[in-house]
């Protein structure tokens, strides 16, 4: 029972405990000297509570607290005696005999001694009966608790091994990235090879026009010059029997040399929203079979059986 009612701030003897919502207490003068930032921080389970205006109003007198402190000194029990309270001569409660009576400290009736011992048997039987389930409900949170922390303890074994298949799950999205990234250089080198390449030949067939308009310019110039008729006549219809050649071939040239053709390439990264997960995601699951792993059987809630009007 010492250790029950021992402060987790001080390690002493809980003195003025204060109950916050928690449900865990702690002497008053200590949860004063733990406010921070308006806020009190428990630390058995790290619920935040807040205490506006550095106030504990929020925190209740532990009344368990009070009783066990008070049942370890025995305070309250010290001035009964056999005698006590005094006797009375009156009806009883119970049996509604004349006869000394003494009221009861339970339900505060004057009562006979046979009265008083059928009333202290069913009150011994349901103080027994409570004592029972509390025990037994503090047994089943006790092996909850336990597979809680195995459980968990399990689990963080697991998450050490997550992290190693996170960590080998990326070397290998890195790697794929190289061989991506591989892949798409290799394409833009040959795309520089081609376009080289098409850059040489244009400028050969550009020259071989500049050669072809200096032809077409010297044909011209001739047969402008010339001045006889009949040799014009003649070199007019020479031209104009292989104009259609001529054509032809320039016709080919354009179908080499020709804008609409051209293609050129355009690198567009894949670029993922935000909320987008690169490596994967971490997701949550409810309904943990805590049991699975740790061998302990889930703790089945007994019928309560009362007799009396106690907890």
């Amino acid at each position: 029972m010492d250790s029950f009612l021992q402060c987790h701030y001080c390690n002493k003897h809980l003195t003025s405990p204060l109950e916050l919502i928690c449900r865990h207490s702690y002497c008053t003068d200590c949860l004063t000297k733990e406010i921070r930032n308006e806020k009190i921080i428990c630390p058995i389970c790290a619920t935040e509570h807040p205490t506006p205006a550095a106030s504990l109003s929020a925190a209740k007198l532990d009344k368990l607290s009070f009783y066990l402190i008070d049942l370890n000194i025995g305070t309250s029990y010290s001035t009964i005696t056999d005698d006590s309270p005094a006797a009375i001569h009156a009806e009883c409660a119970g049996c509604k005999t004349i006869t000394d009576l003494r009221k009861c400290f339970h339900c505060e009736k004057p009562l006979c001694p046979s009265c008083r011992t059928q009333h202290y048997e069913l009150q011994k039987k349901d103080v027994d009966q409570s004592i029972h389930n509390l025990v037994n409900k503090t047994n089943d949170l006790t092996v909850v608790a336990q597979a809680l922390n195995t459980s968990r303890t399990n689990r963080i074994q697991e998450y050490k091994l997550m992290k190693d298949k996170i960590s080998a799950h990326v070397n290998e999205l890195i790697k794929l990235i190289h061989e991506e990234e591989e892949n798409l250089q290799k394409q833009v080198d040959t795309r520089i090879l081609f376009e080289t390449g098409r850059i040489d030949t244009t400028e050969l067939e550009k020259e071989y026009l500049q050669k072809n308009k200096a032809a077409l310019d010297e044909i011209a110039d001739k047969y402008r010059n010339e001045k006889n008729q009949m040799v014009a006549i003649k070199m007019h219809k020479d031209y104009l029997d292989t104009a259609p050649n001529w054509k032809d071939k320039l016709e080919n040239y354009a179908g080499r040399i020709n804008e609409k053709k051209e293609q050129e390439l355009h690198f567009q990264p894949t670029q993922p929203e935000k909320t987008d997960a690169l490596v994967g995601k971490l997701i949550n699951s409810k309904n943990v079979n805590i049991y699975a792993t740790t061998g302990a059987h889930r703790p089945v809630a007994a019928a309560a059986s009362r007799s009396c009007i106690l907890m």
